[in-house]
């Protein structure tokens, strides 16, 4: 009798396991492949990794500044009149942002705003990739490196210190150029502030009033101004012992120096910080706190002008502005341009007074129904604003147009 092969080997299990459907034997082909196991390993890495990513970017710092529009101040406030934040926010002020005392004063009206920056990414407010991101997506933000702005080396105190400094010496350059302007400065004498570490064989002392200079084998020049006291110097080379006539204690009597480098590698520099004296003498006050820098002395000198002129300089309007001041009146250039104009915007004023040498920067990027005017000086800024009160701006030099007479 013939028999027939089955054409698969017989099973090891009872039929009545294979109904059962019973696990196949250890080893069999039903073990997931390994590529599977290797390919969800990746997958939980690379969201582990992503994950990690995301957690970076929101919380670790990068290198990069942020400059976004900061709050305005009416250097006209009066009491409790208000500041405006870069949201247009405002907070209260128990005192005059700005006091004179020792000449008349008049009242003001209007609004005369210094503006600022608000900076991040620097000793204390850190950036990160997110911060970046997002100022980069907007109009009224900066994004520079860190090393142009606040180095790794520098400190926040050494930082906040220098801002200080500059924002003090701003508001005593404020004064001297307003008292200039409307003819009240009779006097100015230049006082030893203090000395520089760098100056080592000084014999001046703080205090001491500085009444004339000569360099060893030159001629004597009599001391009559800073801008005239800064040239000076230029041609005075590095090295070179000079005799100071000076006041000391009412006293008139002379002390010696070497002259020292000077950074701008032309000529030389005494060594000593110079405070101001103006007849009459006149106290000027500015209630400030955490704020910096030297780019609020045009708007410091305009709202002195202001308060020792009889009559309203703004007309009642609302204008802002930058810029540095110098005693002669001289307007200069000052960072974050953009970001001031947008919060002037946002406070409230159409008009904004910008340096010259910034108009660069500000053509094309005006906020929406805002005229910005350009200034070189202190006397510029005075007229621009009168026209601006008078209604009568239309000739005034802008930055889109800074030659109107010459069309």
């Amino acid at each position: 009798m013939a028999v027939t092969q089955p054409d698969q080997p017989p099973s090891h299990q009872s039929p009545a396991q294979e109904q059962a459907g019973a696990p196949p034997h250890p080893g069999g082909a039903g073990r997931p492949p390994v590529a599977r196991i290797r390919r969800r390993a990746l997958q939980a890495t690379t969201l582990v990794v992503i994950l990690g990513l995301i957690i970076a970017a929101f919380t670790v710092p990068v290198d990069k500044v942020i400059e976004a529009p900061g709050p305005t101040w009416n250097v006209l406030a009066a009491g409790s009149s208000d500041s405006a934040g870069a949201a247009g926010a405002t907070g209260a002020s128990q005192e005059d942002l700005l006091t004179v005392q020792g000449v008349p004063t008049y009242p003001t009206e209007g609004e005369l705003r210094m503006t600022t920056i608000s900076l991040n990414g620097c000793p204390g407010y850190p950036v990160t990739t997110v911060d970046v991101l997002v100022a980069l997506l907007s109009r009224d933000r900066a994004v520079l490196d860190r090393d142009e702005i606040c180095p790794k080396e520098v400190t926040e105190e050494e930082i906040r210190a220098t801002n200080q400094a500059a924002m003090t010496s701003s508001q005593d350059s404020a004064v001297v150029a307003a008292l200039n302007e409307v003819g009240m400065a009779d006097h100015l004498s230049l006082q030893v502030g203090g000395i520089a570490p760098e100056q080592t064989s000084s014999d001046l002392q703080q205090g001491d009033t500085l009444r004339a200079l000569t360099p060893q084998g030159g001629q004597r020049t009599a001391i009559t101004s800073y801008n005239q006291l800064r040239e000076l110097m230029t041609t005075i080379p590095t090295g070179t012992a000079v005799t100071l006539e000076i006041e000391r204690d009412g006293q008139e009597t002379t002390a010696a120096l070497t002259t020292i480098e000077s950074p701008e590698g032309k000529g030389s520099l005494l060594g000593v910080m110079i405070h101001f004296e103006v007849s009459p003498q006149v106290d000027v006050s500015f209630a400030l706190s955490d704020v910096g820098g030297p780019s609020a002395g045009l708007m410091f000198a305009l709202g002195i002008v202001d308060e020792i002129t009889p009559g309203s300089l703004t007309g009642g309007r609302s204008i802002a502005g930058t810029g540095t001041i110098a005693l002669d009146g001289t307007v200069g250039p000052i960072g974050g341009i953009r970001q001031k104009m947008a919060g002037a915007s946002q406070a409230g004023s159409d008009y904004f007074l910008a340096p010259m040498d910034n108009c660069g920067e500000v053509v094309g990027h005006e906020p929406e129904g805002m005229t910005v005017y350009a200034v070189g000086s202190l006397h510029e800024g005075v007229e621009v604003v009168q026209a601006i009160a008078a209604g009568n701006a239309s000739g005034l030099a802008t930055c889109q147009n800074p030659n109107p007479a010459g069309q």
